[in-house]
Parts: structure tokens; sequence; C-alpha cells
């Protein structure tokens, strides 16, 4: 991942951690993947402030479901989905 540059992954869910929405914050999706290894997935708790399309029901994602997460990396193994509108998370069949 190169840091400001779009990036897509694809890998498989480590942990997800939606308490942060509470307070405004991220909520974050951990991934294991072949290319990049353990990356952060960044979901805002404002969509309305995003372009990209709200992502399903993250709190249905468990350990070991397939992901493919399309975003801007933001730090080193860190990707955040909303700043475009093809940006998303969503389960890979």
């Amino acid at each position: 991942l190169v840091v400001g540059q779009q990036a897509t992954i694809e890998g498989d869910v480590i942990s997800v951690d939606t308490a942060p929405w509470a307070y405004d914050g991220n909520a974050m999706v951990a991934i294991s993947t072949a290319d990049a290894g353990t990356v952060s997935v960044q979901l805002p708790a404002r969509w309305n402030l995003c372009k990209a399309q709200p992502p399903g029901d993250v709190q249905a994602l468990k350990p070991g479901d397939r992901v493919q997460a399309v975003g801007t990396a933001t730090a080193p193994g860190e990707l955040v989905v909303c700043a475009q509108p093809g940006h998303r998370l969503r389960k890979v069949e």
C-alpha cells in the first residue's frame, strides 16, 4: 500500500470492531492479505460525509469471511473506505 494512493485488497477477516462508531470514530476491520499483510480497513461513522456507498451489515462480518476492500491508503497497513464513489468493503463469495 502506498500512502495517499487508491488500493484494492482481498483477504480474510481477522476481526471486526464497530465500537468506535458510538463516539464518531472509525470502525475497523482487520484483514489478512497475501500481498500487503494485515491491513486495518477503516469505516467512518459519518457515511453522509463519504462519497462511497455505505457498507452492508459490517457487524455480520466474522473472522474467516473473505472480503474485498477498495479505498485510500492513509498510513502503512491502513485503508479508508470513504473518499471515492467506487470505494467499498464487500464479502466475496
